[in-house]
């Protein structure tokens, strides 16, 4: 007996023991700290605050104070890994959670001297918390360096680099960037792209609008770059002078034969679009190589592509045919003037000054665009059925290695003929977003649409299936009826425009499918495209 009363006098003793430790191991609550600024550093320019905070009750905003006035929420989310790997053991869930944040603001808005930098944390039970409070000093007489961060390549490890290799980023300046410079072992590349867009980086430093366009783009083609271990640098420099590195990474070069493919992009049209034809069913009295009837309405598929290759005169685009269903309809064997577009179709070796702009040491960009013609009908005429579809692109070298564009699933289009409706469906095109653009806040919408019987009476905007909003139509598109002579009169004034407030959805991928109503009641899916939204 007295052995089983000792025995739960030890058991009931562990248990005591064993909870006062998990009691011990259990958070007290709030956890944080403030990285920058530096308060042994004099501040000047832009005054970055950075650091982390955490609570087990979730938090719901993060508020930055200067001099105890309020100033700024701070943006929250953002990845610590350091500090999810410190805190796991004692904060379980943390590994879930991104407990990063950061925020900027103009140093030039206050006095040279002392200020006070502190920041207030909000929980979902009603809890604030002050921390990180330090004092900085100010001094507007001092040139900022740039500053900004390396994306791509990003810093975990050896990056593969292989044919064309991006490099992208983003640097600012209270002074202005002039250049950005990619080195790779301490010489000099070539030169970033500097200027688009990133609101993220708007939306970190809201009193400087200029880095909103802060980003930069550089596409190395490290064919020119011997197989191996190399040193990346990307260095920015301001219009007084001043540099700084922005980043710093270690690539691994391999070109080989089975790599280095084509690559390239689908301009138009957009998944989804549904593309119609006249004529259905008529099979062309002279057959051409691809089948027109002369007076079908046509579509245009355009885009560009480009190749790179370590071998000699050998890696260039041989050939781009365009295929539906997995079948070639057109091939640029078939290249020849046509006097609808009023430029050659068929072909490639078109002009894309864009894509030279940003493949400025590629031989073939300045002429690196392709367009086919598709006469729906015609297809039709041969046996096609109205209905859904599947076109890509596959382009060629000259060694035999190809690609297929955008993917070697292609996108899924749908072919209608008007004889089936007796009325012409909605032509259009979606600018912005590009498919898989990062985006918050408010975003701008923005294409064009184009109706040839009916005009268009509504553009339609759908996310995940769900209806928006309508677009503002009537806006100025003269582009569109150079562009396409087929639209000439309707195409001057086809622009519409859509702002979304992206805060209304998830921080997930979207798609936006846009829909146009002619004047008949007539609807036509123009294209969808898909995007991320990225919202504190």
């Amino acid at each position: 007996m007295w052995r089983w009363v000792t025995r739960g006098l030890v058991l009931t003793c562990a248990s005591l023991i064993a909870a006062a430790a998990l009691a011990q191991s259990q958070p007290t609550g709030f956890v944080g700290g403030v990285d920058l600024p530096d308060p042994t550093v004099v501040q000047s320019g832009v005054v970055l605050v950075k650091g982390y905070a955490y609570d087990i009750q979730q938090l719901t905003r993060i508020e930055l104070y200067v001099d105890d006035a309020f100033q700024y929420n701070v943006n929250l989310g953002l990845p610590r890994i350091d500090v999810v790997e410190q805190y796991t053991p004692q904060y379980p869930g943390i590994q879930n959670a991104a407990p990063g944040f950061q925020i900027g603001f103009l140093a030039s808005r206050y006095s040279d001297g002392p200020h006070t930098i502190s920041l207030k944390a909000y929980t979902t039970d009603g809890q604030s918390i002050e921390f990180g409070r330090r004092t900085v000093n100010i001094d507007n007489t001092l040139n900022q360096s740039p500053f900004g961060f390396l994306d791509i390549p990003d810093p975990a490890g050896i990056y593969n680099a292989t044919s064309a290799f991006p490099v992208v980023g983003w640097a600012t300046d209270t002074d202005g960037i002039s250049e950005v410079d990619v080195y790779v072992d301490g010489l000099i590349l070539q030169s970033a792209i500097y200027g688009d867009p990133r609101p993220d980086v708007g939306n970190t430093f809201p009193d400087f609008p200029a880095s909103i366009f802060s980003g930069f783009v550089a596409n190395i083609d490290t064919t020119r770059i011997l197989d191996g271990v190399h040193l990346l640098d990307v260095r920015a420099t301001d219009t007084k002078g001043v540099s700084r590195l922005i980043g710093r990474r270690q690539i691994q070069v391999f070109n080989s034969e089975a790599e280095d493919k084509p690559f390239g992009y689908i301009d138009e049209p957009k998944r989804d679009a549904v593309l119609y034809g006249t004529f259905c069913g008529q099979v062309p009295a002279s057959p051409v190589s691809p089948p027109i009837n002369p007076n079908s309405h046509v579509t245009p598929v355009r885009g560009w592509a480009l190749d790179l290759a370590p071998r000699t005169e050998v890696g260039r685009v041989s050939y781009v045919e365009l295929l539906i269903d997995g079948v070639e309809w057109a091939s640029t064997n078939d290249c020849g003037f046509n006097t609808l577009f009023n430029q050659y179709a068929n072909c490639y070796g078109l002009p894309r000054f864009d894509v030279e702009r940003y493949y400025p040491n590629y031989p073939d960009a300045p002429r690196s665009g392709y367009m086919f013609t598709l006469d729906i009908g015609a297809l039709v005429g041969f046996g096609v059925n109205p209905g859904n579809h599947v076109l890509k692109v596959r382009v060629g070298d000259r060694q035999g290695t190809f690609t297929e564009l955008p993917n070697p699933d292609g996108i899924p289009v749908f072919f209608e003929c008007v004889t089936d409706l007796n009325d012409f469906p909605s032509v259009g095109f979606i600018d912005a977003p590009v498919n898989y653009d990062y985006i918050k806040g408010n975003a701008v919408f923005q294409g064009w649409a184009v109706d040839e019987n009916g005009g268009v009476a509504a553009v339609t905007m759908f996310i995940d299936g769900n209806n928006v909003g309508n677009a503002q139509i009537g806006l100025p598109r003269p582009d569109v009826a150079q562009q396409d002579p087929q639209f000439f009169a309707q195409g001057a004034n086809s622009g519409w425009k859509f702002v979304m407030d992206t805060t209304r959805l998830s921080n997930a991928r979207h798609r936006l499918t846009v829909e146009v109503t002619d004047g008949r009641g007539h609807q036509t899916i123009i294209g969808s495209v898909d995007f991320y939204t990225q919202n504190p």
